[in-house]
């Protein structure tokens, strides 16, 4: 996205292609959202992740998704709001959809709460809570057995 595309247009493209290439599993496509080094937050606390260390983490991910019956994800909300005149605020909602092995459709909707660099030559994400992780969801609902 250039400039005058997040001027005009805000984030919200940015973040309806995170949803495609994240449903897609797209590791290339979807590390290249993120910055080199990235601050994720979670129930497990604050990590920075590398972008290799993310690359190597989202076909895992995927493949965990889809033996509990994951189809696709999609973007329901989503909200901007600026912070400087480089970083934005952007709070999302991200519904997952699947049906689980034993033939049950279910869906997740998860809040999540991101900080876009919009400075440089496409915006990088730099911040991201997860408020609610999918993996932690389904094991709450019985869908995944306990972490071990």
């Amino acid at each position: 996205m250039s400039h005058e595309e997040i001027a005009t247009e805000g984030l919200r493209a940015f973040f309806e292609r995170f949803q495609s290439l994240s449903a897609a599993s797209d590791v290339e496509g979807l590390a290249a959202m993120f910055a080199g080094h990235v601050m994720i937050a979670g129930a497990g606390g604050v990590h920075v992740v590398s972008s290799a260390d993310m690359q190597r983490a989202i076909p895992q991910r995927k493949q965990l998704l889809e033996s509990v019956g994951y189809q696709d994800t999609s973007l329901v909300e989503f909200e901007e709001t600026a912070l400087t005149g480089r970083y934005a605020l952007v709070r999302a909602q991200f519904r997952w959809r699947g049906t689980a092995p034993n033939g049950e459709a279910g869906t997740v909707t998860l809040p999540s709460t991101f900080v876009v660099d919009r400075g440089g030559d496409s915006p990088h994400i730099v911040f991201y809570l997860n408020e609610r992780d999918v993996v932690s969801v389904l094991r709450d609902r019985g869908v995944l057995p306990p972490a071990s």
